[in-house]
């Protein structure tokens, strides 16, 4: 029977091979164990692989089992079981001492333990220098949580590269080949990459380099970026994040047309929603009609893909081919559901497309988040002894189940065929506030988002610096932060009205009386220009597309919006002081 389950296991028939593990379980469990939780390792059915690596170590506690054990302990979610077992499996000092760490290295990684991980690595890498897959483990431990760090991982193992292959070329360094079939003899000898000096260019040219180019990217050292992905384009024509990340760094070099180019060349490579959605934001920043157009029918590809994000994907695409047949027709008359799939911001955004639904439809159901429900209620009672054009609108809480399509409401401006030049003039269901009448000017901050702390394009700025500035004006400084000012202990200067805000119509009832709003790119600052009040957005150098092209920052949907991208701290300021004191006489 042992014959059976090796050859189907070494034939790569592990459903065979699992099989028959099983029926000779009683008659050597050992060897029957080992094979049903290779066989199902193999098979990715880490769950049983679990159970019986699990039996066999209780049987059988050696350092192989153990290391297995914590393999599938880790596949499983138990992190903090399988570090607690390699700890104690590395206590032994045995001969799988160097598995064994390296797996205790990707443990720590994953908990967030990246010193402990770098150190591990650092050791492997120390006793087996020339083994290209740790040092990719080793590049890999910062990789997205310090950009930095990450960059000079890479550069140490450029250099080590360009070491290796002088070596090979002056035959100091002599290729050494392992062939293992049996993953316990993988996992006990010490296995290296065959190391021809093609194998080395190709190992830098299409990993290694490819992802310092990414992480110059992160750090917006664009220039150098740049400079290393063209130099790469030839060695990677088939690879699809190759050209997604040269696209994104293209777009932030200001370089549109370029970044346009290499995101068809992903999607030509692979279909994938991501792709797609960054080539919608490309072409609806660009702002012109005919790159709007094309940007609103590709950003659909986030519903299609993420069905997750839609209330009910069967209604969703209801809705779209009915639309890709008829036109708005096929809306005429018809009661429409309008749900929110984004943020805050992104709602306010574009509920004044709400306004062209309504000219089409006989009866649009809006259902804002719930923390926005009250606000949208409480404006459109307003709005509607002042005008008709919301009248057929309504404000839900919950979702309906009587209505004929239903849609997002960032997809409106494709399902109602709103040009690009229609959307400023088009009415938002909040109604504009009276100016106030503050004998000092009472000015509104906000200064932190925490959705922005792990963006590409960086939005929170410092509170010191926006204070300083405003410490100095004759103003009354108004705090609407909820989060992130956790450690900050405001100024008495400084009214905090964010420990009072519950939900939106909080945040609405107590912008009455600001005369003007600096604030990051955040919901807030949509809803202050809604409602009119004028409104300074502060935007880092590389910014989000909603608010243009970044050498040109305007809005389409809110073009009395003054934007200030962030360029150093000293001109920052004095554009900031100017706008208050010529146009908000502060």
């Amino acid at each position: 029977m042992l014959d059976k389950i090796m050859y189907y296991y070494h034939n790569n028939d592990y459903v065979k091979c699992l099989e028959y593990s099983k029926i000779y379980l009683n008659e050597d469990p050992k060897n029957a164990l080992e094979y049903a939780m290779m066989s199902s390792f193999k098979m990715n059915d880490y769950h049983s692989a679990l159970l019986y690596a699990k039996q066999i170590f209780d049987l059988y506690p050696t350092s192989f089992y153990g290391l297995m054990l914590a393999k599938n302990l880790l596949l499983n979610a138990k992190t903090d079981e399988s570090i607690s077992l390699l700890e104690d499996l590395l206590k032994r000092n045995d001969f799988l001492q160097d598995e064994l760490s390296l797996e205790l290295a990707y443990a720590y990684k994953i908990i967030g333990r990246l010193d402990e991980s770098e150190s591990l690595c650092k050791i492997a890498l120390s006793k087996d220098p020339y083994n290209l897959d740790l040092w990719k483990d080793y590049i890999e431990v910062y990789f997205k949580t310090d950009f930095a760090k990450a960059l000079q991982a890479h550069d140490e193992l450029c250099i080590f590269a360009q070491t290796m292959i002088e070596q090979l070329q002056n035959r100091k360094l002599v290729e050494k080949n392992i062939i293992t079939n049996n993953l316990q003899d993988r996992l006990q000898e010490k296995t290296r990459e065959n190391l021809t000096i093609v194998k080395v260019y190709e190992y830098l040219n299409t990993k290694i380099l490819p992802q310092k180019a990414y992480l110059l990217f992160k750090l917006l050292r664009l220039e150098e970026s740049l400079k290393l992905y063209e130099s790469l384009c030839e060695y990677n024509q088939n690879n699809a994040q190759f050209w997604q990340n040269y696209a994104k760094t293209l777009e932030l070099s200001l370089n549109y047309q370029g970044a346009y180019d290499a995101y068809q060349k992903a999607l030509s490579l692979h279909l994938h929603a991501t792709y797609q959605f960054d080539l919608a934001y490309l072409l609806m920043r660009m702002g012109d009609d005919k790159n709007f157009e094309e940007g609103k029918r590709v950003y659909e590809s986030r519903l299609f893909y993420a069905h997750n994000e839609t209330f009910s994907p069967y209604h969703y695409n209801k809705t779209i081919q009915a639309f890709n047949k008829e036109g708005i027709a096929a809306f005429k008359d018809k009661k429409i559901l309008v749900f929110c799939e984004q943020g805050f911001g992104d709602t306010i955004m574009y509920a004044r497309c709400l306004e062209k639904l309504c000219q089409i439809a006989s009866k649009v159901l809006f259902a804002p988040q719930s923390a926005m429900c009250v606000m949208f209620k409480n404006q459109l009672k307003i709005i509607n002894t002042q005008s008709e054009k919301f009248k057929n609108l309504k404000i839900l809480k919950d979702f309906p189940s009587d209505f004929d399509y239903a849609m997002p409401i960032c997809s409106i401006p494709l399902f109602c065929d709103i040009k690009l030049n229609e959307i400023s003039i088009l009415q938002t269901p909040i109604n504009i506030l009276d100016r106030p009448k503050n004998k000092k000017k009472k000015i509104g901050i906000f200064w932190f988002t925490p959705n922005a702390v792990n963006s590409d394009l960086l939005r929170n700025i410092d509170f010191v610096f926006l204070f300083d500035i405003l410490s100095k004006l004759n103003c009354e400084i108004v705090s609407f932060q909820v989060d992130g000012i956790e450690g900050i202990i405001l100024p008495k200067e400084v009214e905090n009205r964010g420990i009072k805000l519950k939900n939106w119509n909080d945040t609405l009832e107590n912008l009455k009386d600001i005369d003007c709003m600096i604030s990051i790119d955040s919901a807030i600052a949509h809803l202050t220009l809604a409602l009119d009040i004028p409104t300074i957005v502060l935007l880092a150098p590389r910014f989000d597309w909603r608010w243009g092209k970044f050498e040109d920052p305007k809005s389409y949907f809110w073009p009395k919006a003054n934007l200030i991208a962030f360029a150093n701290e000293e001109d920052t300021r004095k554009k900031i002081q100017e706008l208050l004191k010529n146009q908000f006489n502060v």
